[in-house]
């Protein structure tokens, strides 16, 4: 799966990720969620001191057990999947919801660029 790289704010990411895994839908224990994700509890301690950056693959591992979509962990890494790049791309609101600190000008660069990937894809298939 293609990944579009935006921006890097781990210190984000560990700070939602430990908010979800104490406070979110499902509460876990370091050991609990790793246990679930095929991790290992000092794994999930790295990630949530901004230790390590995980992986798309992790990501998409650790959500389900969070209660929540994948792309919203990934956005705070500043990375959209593919799928939701192809629906993005025609739907600028969206892209405002999906990520609301862009100016209108980088919203509509966007939403050209994942047009552009959209049909590259598309091609190379």
């Amino acid at each position: 799966m293609i990944m579009i790289i935006m921006k890097n704010t781990p210190s984000e990411f560990s700070r939602k990720l430990r908010d979800l895994r104490l406070n979110g839908k499902y509460k876990y224990t370091q050991a609990s969620l790793a246990g679930l994700a095929g991790v290992t509890p000092s794994y999930i301690s790295q990630l949530e001191t901004g230790k390590k950056v995980p992986t798309p693959k992790i990501i998409r591992k650790i959500s389900p057990h969070l209660g929540i979509d994948p792309n919203f962990l990934l956005n705070t890494l500043g990375m959209v999947e593919m799928d939701l790049a192809g629906t993005l791309a025609n739907k600028r609101e969206q892209i405002s919801r999906e990520m609301p600190n862009l100016k209108p000008e980088e919203i509509e660069e966007l939403s050209n660029y994942l047009t552009y990937l959209e049909f590259k894809s598309r091609v190379i298939q």
